[in-house]
């Protein structure tokens, strides 16, 4: 029979063993909610800049000019999409972050305002775009606006991406992603902002006044149009087919010869090539290039080249899209684009 001591001694372990559980139980919902806050907060953040990042490419449809708009009706779209990007900026506002997260939330929200100022000042600027005779001031002022977007990007990498990052590794967080690919001017977009790279986009801009009816502006009569003939891939020289895996082999040298026919029966000038390159595991990092040919004539057949992607991941199914932008007045764009798999390989 135990004593009234060991019973008192078992009856004080016991509560200890107890109070002890009870902490850990606390302390578990605790790391629980702090974990759940992070990752709540991340999913939202997510959302928003993954929305923010379909804007970026609806604008640069918009810039691409395809159906040759004219100012007010590009002014009217890209003021659209300033709308859309403030109404982020709200959603922004009324995220409720982490403590840690306040400061990198705060320049989250700066760098989504960056991105309507910068839509708000390209709608203003694109009547003297367009309509100016002058490319380097045409190009120049294309330029500052696109450069709200560059500094935008800057902000968001430097001072949300890193700190958020730092801050999910001070408290030991784990299977928290941060979004850090999401960028309003990405890949070689981001030399939109400079004058030379500004200069590729001003001939479709100013590539206005086209008709819907198969018809030449200058009222001919002509049918108009381009065609994708072939992408091949250099310096290796494989010829890409379309629907087909190709394997490609990894090189510094790496380019896409595209070559194109004009298919109409006048004259154009300004033809747009574009490529987009993206891992089917990365789709939202997709590295766009685009080359302008000058001129072509009715039959005539050019090739050019564009860069490969900068830092693909190797052995990473992936597809190749290639397009000719329809020239105004274009209705038959069915042959205009194609889109390639293809596999980088060392």
């Amino acid at each position: 029979m135990q004593s009234p001591a060991a019973r008192i001694a078992m009856a004080v372990g016991a509560a200890l063993v107890l109070i002890v559980v009870l902490v850990l139980v606390v302390r578990g919902c605790q790391r629980s909610a702090l974990e759940d806050s992070y990752r709540s907060y991340m999913g939202d953040v997510t959302t928003i800049v993954t929305a923010s990042g379909k804007e970026s490419d609806a604008l640069q449809e918009l810039l691409a000019n395809r159906d040759g708009e004219e100012a007010p009706a590009l002014q009217v779209k890209v003021r659209e999409l300033a709308g859309g990007a403030q109404a982020l900026v709200g959603q922004a506002e009324a995220l409720s972050a982490p403590d840690t997260l306040d400061a990198p939330n705060q320049s989250l929200i700066t760098a989504l305002q960056y991105r309507v100022t910068g839509l708000k000042a390209l709608a203003d600027s694109l009547p003297s775009v367009i309509d100016s005779k002058n490319r380097a001031f045409a190009s120049a002022t294309l330029a500052s606006a696109m450069q709200r977007f560059l500094a935008s990007d800057v902000i968001y990498q430097d001072s949300f991406v890193g700190p958020s990052k730092r801050a999910l590794a001070n408290e030991g967080i784990t299977g928290v992603q941060v979004p850090d690919r999401q960028f309003f001017l990405s890949g070689v977009r981001a030399d939109q902002a400079s004058p030379t790279g500004a200069a590729q986009l001003i001939p479709a801009l100013q590539r206005t006044g086209g008709s819907t009816d198969g018809t030449t502006t200058d009222g001919t009569g002509g049918v108009r149009g381009t065609g994708l003939l072939g992408v091949q891939a250099l310096p290796q020289g494989v010829d890409l087919q379309a629907g087909t895996d190709t394997e490609i082999q990894a090189s510094d040298q790496l380019e896409w010869k595209v070559t194109v026919e004009n298919s109409g029966e006048s004259p154009e000038t300004n033809v747009i090539v574009r490529a987009t390159f993206a891992s089917d595991a990365s789709p939202n990092d997709a590295q766009t290039v685009e080359k302008e040919i000058p001129s072509m004539q009715p039959g005539e057949q050019q090739s050019v080249t564009l860069p490969g992607p900068k830092s693909p991941t190797f052995g990473e199914a992936s597809v190749l899209k290639v397009e000719v932008v329809p020239v105004p007045g274009e209705e038959k764009t069915d042959n205009n684009r194609a889109e390639y798999p293809v596999k980088i390989v060392f």
